[in-house]
């Protein structure tokens, strides 16, 4: 049967390309960002930092639309598996589950009475474990996650997720003794880090860390 119009429209995958690209979004939006208090949470952060990134967007005319908390529905049965945080598809692809997804969590929150939460753990088990589950990203290769650095100590909230997806590998499918991996799309960068998933497929997530 002759396929009329554009196949690429209708590819599998999201457009590998433009993955670095949105990295390099995230960052840039991140510096023009006005910061948020150290007590705000993600989803008050995640909505004023996507209209941020919806300008940097147009600055670089990035051909990606960007939007945030999207349900997603298992697609046989109609049920909501969950909202992603921030999800960015082609202006190429005419479908709705492809697409490239960011998971947002806190690092190193400071609580009123001053004492630091690592909340590491949240970030691997609530938050990569939704990619390994397939409760977002199903059938698709790669996702992303965001760490928002509530107290601007990359290091130690870099370090203290590593340990925890070491401690998780055999959860989260990672290859002992994996953890946080150099970004082989943006390699070196401190804020960029990657780990590999063993899934039915492999499963690559991308994460950028944000210090306040």
């Amino acid at each position: 049967m002759a396929i009329i119009g554009n196949s690429s429209l209708w590819q599998d995958t999201f457009p590998d390309y433009l993955i670095p690209d949105i990295l390099d979004l995230i960052l840039s939006a991140w510096q023009v960002f006005s910061k948020p208090k150290i007590d705000d949470h993600e989803v008050p952060i995640t909505k004023r930092f996507r209209v941020t990134l919806i300008q940097q967007r147009d600055l670089v005319r990035l051909p990606v639309r960007i939007d945030r908390e999207i349900p997603e529905d298992d697609l046989e049965s109609g049920i909501e598996k969950g909202r992603i945080d921030l999800l960015f598809t082609s202006v190429e692809t005419c479908r709705e589950d492809v697409y490239f997804s960011f998971e947002c969590k806190r690092l190193n929150v400071i609580s009123k009475d001053g004492k630091r939460e690592s909340l590491a753990g949240d970030y691997a088990k609530k938050g990569m474990m939704r990619y390994v589950t397939s409760k977002y990203a199903s059938g698709l290769i790669c996702g992303g996650m965001i760490g928002y650095i509530m107290n601007g100590d990359s290091k130690t909230a870099i370090k203290a997720v590593d340990s925890q997806v070491k401690k998780l590998c055999k959860e989260l499918r990672v290859s002992p003794p994996s953890g946080l991996c150099q970004s082989s799309l943006i390699p070196n960068h401190p804020q960029i880090k990657e780990t590999t998933h063993i899934l039915p497929r492999q499963f690559v997530i991308h994460h950028v860390f944000l210090p306040l």
